[in-house]
């Protein structure tokens, strides 16, 4: 269970709060005293407030985390960050039973946002290893040594050439199989998106569904958020054993 005691300092440092908090301060000293306890309960009830949001406890309680460099997997946590946000807007505003069944939906959507991020930072790995990667050098390299090959008798020469060969080959093939795992890395994320775009929708048209339905409903969202997390987790024990086979770093 979250607590959420952290939230409280986020929500106290809002841009929003620490507004009302200095409007309090100047209109209690340039207008009228009394206006500065009014305005002190304001900002201390729109912390209150704020503390509640269960995205906020969650991004209080989380780690943190390096921001991702790359455009183009920022897109792609930042689209999933939302509806994940929306998700546990919507759940928090679940009342009695119909919340306590929507919970572990906004659980399963937060751990799923939390992967998507390590995610999007193997995927950034590897598009800056690729960036770096020169492939018209490479092909120009790779022919000048075929070239000397077939034109060198001396033995020690030939192994020496053979092996800057491989070496290029190997480097070659080591950067069709990333760019595939890019494409992989991506299918996911998209995947993940459409996903929890699907059970934001759900959670929305539960609040309005009576306890039967939203008890069959919200079983069937979890088993699919369920089975999306193994296939998640399967994934990235493959990716991981890619990128260890590959060494992009």
């Amino acid at each position: 269970m979250l607590n959420p005691q952290p939230a409280y300092r986020r929500a106290a440092t809002r841009p929003l709060a620490l507004a009302v908090l200095l409007a309090a301060f100047v209109a209690g000293a340039l207008i009228v005293w009394w206006l500065l306890p009014l305005g002190l309960l304001a900002y201390a009830a729109m912390v209150a407030l704020a503390a509640r949001d269960p995205h906020l406890i969650a991004v209080a309680q989380r780690p943190a985390r390096p921001k991702l460099t790359s455009a183009t997997f920022r897109a792609y946590l930042d689209s999933i960050e939302r509806t994940h946000q929306e998700i546990a807007r919507s759940v928090a505003q679940a009342d009695g039973p119909l919340g306590r069944l929507l919970g572990p939906i906004g659980v399963q959507a937060r751990e799923l946002t939390e992967e998507s991020y390590v995610l999007c930072q193997k995927g950034e790995i590897i598009e800056s290893y690729l960036a770096a990667i020169d492939q018209r050098d490479l092909r120009a390299r790779l022919q000048a040594a075929e070239q000397r090959l077939a034109q060198t008798q001396d033995p020690y020469t030939r192994q020496q050439l053979e092996e800057t060969r491989q070496a290029l080959l190997d480097k070659q093939q080591n950067a069709r199989d990333l760019g595939v795992y890019i494409d992989r890395i991506v299918a996911q994320l998209q995947n993940i998106s459409a996903s929890l775009d699907n059970v934001l929708a759900e959670t929305v048209r539960l609040r309005t569904a009576d306890a039967a339905t939203a008890d069959s409903t919200t079983s069937q969202v979890a088993r699919r958020l369920s089975d999306l997390k193994a296939d998640m987790d399967a994934f990235q024990q493959v990716l991981d054993t890619a990128l260890t086979q590959t060494s992009p770093a």
